[in-house]
């Protein structure tokens, strides 16, 4: 009897706490979720040009296949070579300030050289894999306020594709 008894507390303790930590797990799971929303619409507001460069999507790298699986036809892409060229332009323009700094007439350059939105995002594929950071990233890092408006308006110039 006692034994059983027992058996009841401890089974009634155990699934206490489990009730206990499940609803603290969901409540902090509600509470991360209220907060990231508010840092987001803070960062937002503080800084929107660099925000600008995390919304545009042509310089997410994976923009150019999703769009090559959704659109029917012939899309014009670059050769990988040519998306490969344009990155390592766009790589020899950032420069230490003892070396004069940054070279920011060939970075636009590039992005005016390029047709569309698809061709940024090759460029920007090209550029995660041969220098293990992402455009977008760099271009946060590199220029101020002014030069990510220009980068931003020479993209958000271009169309987001071309078919053949």
């Amino acid at each position: 009897m006692k034994k059983v008894i027992g058996l009841q507390i401890a089974a009634t303790t155990v699934g206490l706490i489990l009730v206990g930590t499940t609803y603290i797990t969901v409540r902090n799971r509600k509470r991360d979720k209220v907060a990231s929303a508010l840092l987001q619409r803070l960062g937002k507001m503080l800084n929107p040009v660099s925000k600008g460069l995390s919304r545009e999507e042509a310089l997410d790298e994976k923009y150019a296949g999703q769009v090559l699986n959704r659109v029917t036809g012939n899309v014009v892409v670059l050769k990988k070579s040519t998306a490969t060229r344009y990155a390592n332009e766009i790589h020899k323009a950032f420069k230490p300030w003892y070396r004069g700094g940054d070279e920011e007439e060939n970075i636009y350059a590039v992005f005016r050289n390029l047709k569309d939105k698809v061709q940024v995002s090759q460029v920007a594929k090209a550029y995660l894999n041969m220098h293990k950071v992402s455009l977008g990233d760099q271009l946060k890092d590199r220029f101020d306020t002014n030069e990510i408006k220009t980068v931003l308006n020479i993209i958000s110039r271009l169309p987001r594709y071309r078919k053949l």
